[in-house]
């Protein structure tokens, strides 16, 4: 049987709440090191990624080439990430996480895994896996939605 109408406001309402929640922690995790949440969020994403395009980067967070490219610009400022161009287009920049931008990013992922942790200390590990895999497939799911 397919969900409500009501059902699926539901778990928008839910997926809305996740999201403020998710941005009260990043401010606050990313106060320590003085970044942008914004830009705290390009370096993850870079990082995860491996060397980028700024194009790229904008298509897969759904925002601006420009806004990358402050936020990129902030990022290489304080020496988190290195800018270089791309071999096949001079006019385009390969950006790419430097080791001080890995070790921030490890510091600042500790803070997370350990607020987590402290959050959901009575779930076992079985439940984390499937929460991530709902959550997974629900960002799959929008992602389709947008792009298409």
């Amino acid at each position: 049987m397919k969900p409500t109408s009501e059902e699926y406001i539901g778990l928008l309402r839910q997926v809305r709440v996740l999201m403020e929640m998710q941005h009260a922690a990043t401010m606050r995790s990313w106060e320590e090191t003085r970044l942008q949440p914004g830009a705290g969020k390009l370096l993850a994403e870079l990082s995860h990624r491996g060397e980028s395009r700024v194009s790229d980067l904008a298509g897969q967070r759904f925002v601006d080439a420009s806004v990358v490219s402050r936020q990129a610009a902030q990022l290489e400022k304080i020496g988190l990430i290195t800018r270089r161009p791309a071999p096949d287009d001079r006019r385009a920049a390969l950006l790419s996480v430097t080791e001080e931008g890995e070790r921030v990013l490890d510091q600042w992922r500790k803070h997370q895994a350990d607020a987590m942790a402290d959050a959901l200390s009575d779930w076992d590990a079985e439940s984390v896996t499937v929460a991530t895999e709902y959550l997974a497939r629900i960002n799959e799911g929008l992602r389709a939605r947008l792009s298409g």
